[in-house]
């Protein structure tokens, strides 16, 4: 690493920090750290003294307890320690970001900088006691390991990427899935560069007994103690009490409240029929039973209602203002988009603007939602500029994460379920902005807006 460099890391770091620094002087009240999920986290944390790692609930992975944790033990037991901890690696996650654009690209290590040090999502969720920046932090590791590792096949990168996607597991489970299907792609990929069946075989071991060694403890704790071989036990809860009202909405069959009864009626029907007065003790029990009636409705709403509710949740996911989850935004008199009625998205939108009485609410929301809009428009043009330019195994690669998260996290609407892709968007981002001419790009623009020939005149 040259002078150069090192100074433009430096320098980018400390303005990631000093964005969320600031954000944290004035925007940020105690009490908005002690809401919703912030506190069960924190509760968690402090038990985890006494119960041990394997001792969190198995509805929670346990590696982010076990961060708020540690730094309690070693810099004491203020939830401030813990933001500026968070703070500080959010930062360096900027850093890995431009330097995964400068080592793909040869150059937007700034570009890609100084749109992760802004990046409204990543801002807001950095001081919240929640789980996304450290799994961001930990997940953009992987990301630089991944493709370090697609570029030369060492095996140090192997192993680096599959620890850091097993520890980000560890945090958040939604890349518990990813973890057998990346196996499944870089085999099939060494396969089809018809490397050594020995060596690929040799690999493998090795990415299986690192995803033992972090994740093994967990499977045998919940199958010795419930019977289960799942990760966590709230998979049925949250298809049921979520997907389902989701899906009914969006699919335009009713609103998310009558949903939300239909899953409940489904539920208590379903423990009726089997003549049971109350849902199984064992939690992954439970969990499962939970899921087979949520599976159950989704099947009666059919294939391409599901698609569909799928397909408007990612769209609203990527189009979503992050200004919406700031507190000094959720502190504004609003209504709740989950409880605001209506069939379908459409309507549901409309009915949300209507109950908004306040301007600068309003106002906060549009200006924050065309500008999510820009940049995802952004990311899909140097997405395809990337295939003519760049590996296709690369570009591949980058897009089937992104298909991956929204999958996952299907029609549940929220900034942070975006943020798992945030740096494959910014990176898309900046090579288009790398690559564009500026000047036509704004002449073109000018033009659409019917500017351009009046000027002329």
């Amino acid at each position: 690493m040259n002078n150069k460099m090192f100074n433009d890391i430096m320098l980018l770091f400390v303005l990631a920090l000093l964005v969320r620094l600031s954000y944290l002087l004035f925007f940020v009240e105690l009490e908005y750290l002690f809401t919703e999920d912030q506190s069960l986290y924190i509760h968690l944390a402090q038990q985890l003294p006494e119960s041990g790692f394997l001792g969190v609930t198995p509805e929670r992975v346990p590696g982010y307890p076990f961060f708020i944790s540690t730094i309690y033990i070693l810099f004491g037991e203020s939830i401030w320690n813990v933001i500026l901890a968070q703070i500080l690696i959010d930062s360096i996650s900027c850093v890995i970001i431009a330097s995964m654009a400068n080592s793909i690209f040869r150059k937007g290590f700034w570009t890609a900088g100084i749109l992760s040090a802004i990046n409204l999502n990543m801002v807001v969720l950095s001081v919240s006691i929640l789980t996304d920046t450290l799994f961001l932090f930990l997940f953009v590791i992987f990301l630089f390991s991944l493709l370090k590792y697609l570029k030369n096949k060492q095996i140090k990168w192997l192993f680096l990427l599959v620890l850091f996607i097993s520890m980000a597991t560890l945090v958040r489970p939604s890349s518990y899935y990813l973890l057998p299907i990346l196996l499944i792609g870089l085999v099939s990929w060494r396969l089809w560069r018809r490397d050594n069946i020995l060596k690929i075989m040799s690999l493998t071991v090795l990415y299986l007994a690192v995803v033992g060694i972090i994740l093994g403890g967990i499977h045998q704790r919940n199958y010795q103690q419930y019977g289960s071989t799942a990760l966590i036990s709230n998979t049925g809860p949250h298809l049921l009490n979520w997907v389902v009202p989701a899906v009914y909405q969006y699919s335009g069959k009713g609103s998310y409240q009558e949903g939300q009864k239909l899953a409940r009626e489904r539920l208590s029907s379903a423990l009726k029929f089997d003549n049971l007065e109350m849902l199984p003790l064992n939690t992954f029990e439970s969990s499962v039973y939970k899921a087979n009636v949520g599976k159950e409705i989704l099947f009666e709403l059919g294939f391409l209602n599901t698609l569909k509710a799928w397909a408007v949740g990612s769209i609203i996911n990527l189009s979503a203002p992050s200004a919406a989850y700031a507190p000094v935004v959720r502190l504004m008199d609003h209504p709740s988009f989950y409880e605001t009625k209506g069939k379908g998205i459409v309507d549901k939108l409309f009915k949300y603007m209507a109950n908004s009485s306040g301007f600068l609410y309003l106002s906060i929301l549009v200006i924050s939602t065309i500008m999510s809009i820009i940049f995802t428009i952004l990311a899909l043009f140097g997405a395809f500029k990337m295939f003519s330019a760049l590996p296709p195994v690369t570009v591949s690669t980058l897009i089937l994460l992104v298909c991956y998260f929204l999958t996952i996290t299907g029609p549940i609407i929220g900034v942070k379920y975006r943020l798992p892709i945030e740096p494959i968007l910014t990176l898309f981002a900046t090579y288009f902005l790398n690559r564009i001419d500026r000047k036509n790009l704004i002449n073109y623009v000018l033009h659409c807006l019917e500017i351009y020939p009046r000027l002329k005149v």
